[in-house]
């Protein structure tokens, strides 16, 4: 097939699929629309391979430094942006069945495009959607989507020879392993979400859009991701950034499974982590690009202003860090810290929000800004808004961190990359909470650990055994308690004093 062709295959199935079987009805437009923008396990540290991103959202928005994935894994990550809920209220507690994936998240009906739709929205996504559609049950559009274009599983993980559900026909776009340039992932899920402006922007129906990239994640089984080809090599000399915990010297205060599961990393093992590093950035650059795209087709529809646009990650990723050269899971920052950017109307610009955020938010902050109502009775998360137009704002709420499947540390729980620890440890189930200075963490078994981060921001020396820290544990474990059956109102509320060490 000639490049040619396949541009004008590509482009009449983005007419052909872009077409609803029936208009929606128009309604005056009083709200803004919403864009989604999702990328998946990237890491705050990899925005520095988005500078248009970086400047075409954050710049002229707000920033929120500190935000968290509270179960660091995709599908219950994902679960929770579409329900405004912790995973231990939602029930998706892994990446594949019984426990996790698609085919256990029994709510697909009460979701936050449902709640869009019922408010008068048109909805559509584009991309990867949770874990398992259609490879551990059928590929069926889901409730509350106007226009849908998900990946099918396995191929999701695939920057060609993807397989979409286009309202309903499945299509394969190339090969594995033939890559034209034309049928590249990231932007032909670009060139979707354009041709769904092009022509929703017209109408005076407010529309939501969901864009889900699946940079920088591995693709397949390789352990890598491939760039667009105008990209390669663009990062094959980037400097590769090394924190204070990156192949951690001294573990003892580290949980057993860590201790036994990864060792010191050799030469090998960090020219690996620094191979991973740069495709991870190098197959973003079409995703910042992408985001530029959108961002252009808003303003040439005169839409921009009056689009609320939230850019962010499922869940974070390791690359030697703590001796962990790669996945996610593990409680630790480069796991459960994820970059959130907005702009739009209501929100200050070219701002950094400080405050301590988490992903159960993502709906709540849509559902305010689009003026719509849940159709759950209890959502976990708060509202950024507020946040959003005030970023000096402070807040005392913690931020659960949970589990709810322990992890083998050989399979990467998603099934398509290695793991991040040494064969066969298994990870137990933990929870945790997280505080502006403390993270303190509960592993099944009885494990502890106790980071005062004012001290020791990168999680070097856990204190959960040092006796001046005993007020502190106590009060946080009363907190963890608390978060760990929370549901609605009781997961936002403050922590309340926490008694600093003894002196």
């Amino acid at each position: 097939m000639t490049r040619l062709l396949a541009r004008l295959l590509v482009a009449a199935a983005l007419l052909v699929a872009s077409a609803p079987a029936t208009a929606p009805a128009e309604t005056p437009r009083q709200r803004p629309n919403v864009v989604l923008v999702m990328t998946d396990d990237q890491t705050v540290e990899d925005m520095r391979a988005m500078p248009l991103t970086q400047r075409l959202i954050g710049g002229a928005g707000v920033t929120f430094a500190r935000s968290f994935s509270s179960y660091p894994l995709c599908c219950p990550a994902r679960v929770t942006l579409l329900t405004g809920q912790y995973a231990h209220n939602h029930d998706v507690l892994g990446n594949r069945p019984p426990l996790g994936g698609y085919g256990a998240f029994r709510g697909t009906d009460d979701t936050l495009p449902v709640w869009l739709q019922r408010a008068g929205y048109a909805t559509a996504h584009v991309g990867k959607y949770l874990n398992g559609y259609g490879r551990d049950v059928p590929a069926t559009v889901p409730p509350g989507w106007d226009e849908w274009h998900g990946s099918v599983d396995p191929t999701s993980y695939m920057m060609w020879g993807y397989t979409l559900n286009e309202n309903g026909t499945l299509r394969t776009y190339g090969s594995f392993r033939d890559e034209d340039p034309a049928l590249y992932q990231a932007d032909v899920y670009r060139d979707r979400a354009i041709a769904l402006i092009d022509r929703w922007a017209p109408r005076r129906r407010p529309f939501f859009l969901s864009v889900m990239f699946l940079a920088p994640h591995a693709e397949g089984e390789v352990g890598l991701v491939r760039s667009a080809p105008r990209h390669r090599g663009r990062m094959a000399d980037a400097p590769v950034p090394r924190s204070p915990a990156f192949n951690e010297v001294d573990v003892r205060d580290k949980p057993s499974w860590l201790q036994q599961g990864s060792p010191l990393l050799d030469a090998d093992a960090i020219a690996a982590v620094d191979a991973r590093t740069r495709s991870r950035m190098e197959s973003l650059l079409a995703v910042d690009e992408a985001v530029r795209d959108i961002v252009a087709a808003l303003r040439r529809h005169g839409e921009l202003d009056r689009t609320l646009i939230v850019f962010a990650s499922d869940n974070g990723h390791f690359a030697g860090e703590h001796r962990i050269p790669q996945s996610k899971y593990f409680p630790y920052e480069p796991s459960v810290r994820v970059p959130v950017l907005m702009r739009g109307p209501g929100v200050a610009r070219g701002r950094v929000a400080r405050a301590l955020t988490v992903n159960a938010d993502l709906a709540p902050t849509i559902l305010d800004a689009a003026g719509a109502a849940p159709g759950r009775r209890r959502l976990d998360g708060r509202s950024l808004m507020p946040l959003a137009a005030n970023p000096r704002m402070r807040s005392d709420r913690p931020i659960l961190l949970e589990t709810g499947e322990s992890s083998r540390g050989d399979i990467d729980q998603d099934g398509t990359a290695v793991g991040g620890i040494g064969a066969g440890i298994d990870v137990p189930i933990y929870n945790g909470v997280r505080t502006d200075r403390y993270v303190y963490l509960e592993y099944d078994g009885g494990e502890r650990e106790l980071y005062d981060l004012r001290h020791d921001p990168h999680q070097l020396r856990s204190v959960h055994a040092d006796p001046r820290y005993a007020r502190t544990r106590a009060a946080l474990d009363r907190v963890l308690a608390r978060l760990s059956r929370c549901t609605g109102p009781s997961c936002r509320a403050g922590a309340g004093p926490i008694p600093p060490p003894a002196p």
